[in-house]
């Protein structure tokens, strides 16, 4: 399951998703968030995604290759993206599935919301 809601006062996205996922439901979630992230756009409103995964399973790849793609058409430079995982083991997998993305990865939901609100930070683990 994939759920999204964007919490205002500070904007954040936040997207929780539990188990498996099938391709179908990756196109769902990331259909509604576009819809989400073009109003912000529309009104000149920072992006920023705060994806918890850490009740998640380890996807199948040609999910996890979908989600890239997605990723690579939905987001943008100045976009923040934080993906918060279980354990050091998952965010080191992460990261290296994510290859180039300028996404913040953390294996704790504080640090992951200060970076997001924080513009002037590389993502932890991206040489500046």
């Amino acid at each position: 399951m994939i759920a999204c809601e964007l919490d205002d006062p500070d904007g954040i996205i936040f997207v929780h998703a539990t188990g498996l996922w099938s391709i179908a439901d990756v196109d769902r979630h990331y259909t509604h968030l576009s819809l989400i992230i073009a109003d912000r756009r529309r009104n000149d409103l920072p992006i920023r995604i705060l994806s918890d995964v850490t009740e998640a399973q380890r996807q199948a790849r040609e999910t996890e290759a979908r989600i890239l793609e997605h990723m690579e058409r939905t987001y943008q430079p100045t976009d923040r993206v934080a993906i918060l995982v279980a354990d050091v083991a998952d965010k080191m997998y992460v990261r290296a599935r994510l290859g180039k993305a300028i996404v913040g990865v953390f294996s704790s939901q504080l640090p992951a919301e200060m970076w997001l609100m924080s513009d002037d930070l590389q993502p932890p683990g991206i040489a500046a």
